[in-house]
């Protein structure tokens, strides 16, 4: 029965086509495609930067066990550059949190609206799957840098005796905020999933935009809808990213008799043509429900 029910949920997006290779905006849609275009035409730059971080570890442990005026100087030094990063990273996450409602709210229509809704509205679906996309690739990095926290301590712990400089880009209120951020694994998960939370408190459509997406995603990776790889790859991502959102802020979550083909989507991409390690990873180690007790044995062991 789980099965039937499974391939139904893919049956329904068979015919949606999203051309995320050649789609233009609208005249209807550009508004809310540039506003939030804006907002991507940062992300190179935020990866970048992520990508090129540099752990104060070794300078930060000298200052702490050899303390002295010149390497407490040189520590703090590595750490304003590394802070700078981490303040570029913080702003645009507050950037997308303002962004992503408006974006939501427009792909958001009921159950029986819904499909329509992402045939019509092309180009910003396109826009949300490059948020997912970003935000899915940021986070990832992430992971990898788990000093990048640390860091953040080093300079908050530093920040009052050289807080006279003018080179301080960061300040002791600023820092606060900030340092809940470096603390996550995910961080830009975590914002995304707050914005739209928030949207979902006025709009209680906004679950319906995710699980299509998901769903979508599914059923063009499924029928080859894409000749290129790196599309494929993309569509995946993007796929991925929205079953993650989903289990953020849907109460349940994605993996309990959720409206997202979650069995489909795992299985599809344990068989892939291309790497999906990462995409499966994540799901399991970024999700938020799926250790909870009503989780279907038979997903965890797809997982395992």
């Amino acid at each position: 029965m789980g099965s039937l029910l499974s391939q139904s949920k893919s049956a329904d997006y068979a015919k949606i086509v999203i051309d995320f290779d050649n789609v233009k905006p609208s005249s209807k849609e550009l508004e809310i495609y540039n506003q939030v275009q804006k907002i991507l035409n940062q992300c190179p730059t935020v990866l970048s930067l992520i990508n090129d971080y540099k752990n104060c570890t070794k300078l930060c442990s000298t200052a702490m066990s050899s303390p002295s005026k010149e390497s407490e100087e040189k520590a703090f030094n590595a750490l304003l550059n590394s802070v700078k990063s981490v303040s570029v990273f913080y702003s645009f996450s507050e950037d997308l949190k303002k962004c992503v409602p408006v974006l939501l709210n427009e792909l958001s229509k009921p159950a029986e609206e819904t499909k329509q809704s992402l045939q019509d509205s092309q180009a910003l679906v396109k826009q949300f799957a490059n948020i997912l996309n970003f935000v899915l690739t940021f986070d990832q990095i992430r992971m990898m840098r788990p000093h990048l926290s640390n860091d953040f301590s080093y300079y908050r712990r530093y920040l009052s005796k050289f807080s006279k400089r003018d080179d301080i880009v960061v300040k002791a209120d600023e820092a606060s905020a900030m340092a809940l951020f470096t603390a996550r694994h995910c961080p830009m998960m975590v914002s995304l999933s707050s914005a739209t939370a928030a949207c979902l408190e006025q709009n209680h459509n906004v679950t319906n935009a995710m699980s299509a997406m998901a769903n979508a995603c599914l059923a063009m990776l499924k029928n080859k809808r894409f000749d290129s790889v790196e599309t494929n790859k993309y569509v995946a991502k993007a796929m991925t990213g929205a079953v993650i959102l989903f289990d953020h802020v849907d109460p349940t979550g994605v993996f309990y008799k959720s409206p997202v083909d979650i069995k489909g989507i795992i299985k599809f991409l344990k068989k892939a043509e291309f790497d999906t390690e990462s995409l499966l990873a994540t799901i399991r180690f970024s999700s938020k429900h799926f250790k909870d007790d009503n989780t279907p044995s038979s997903i965890v062991d797809m997982l395992q």
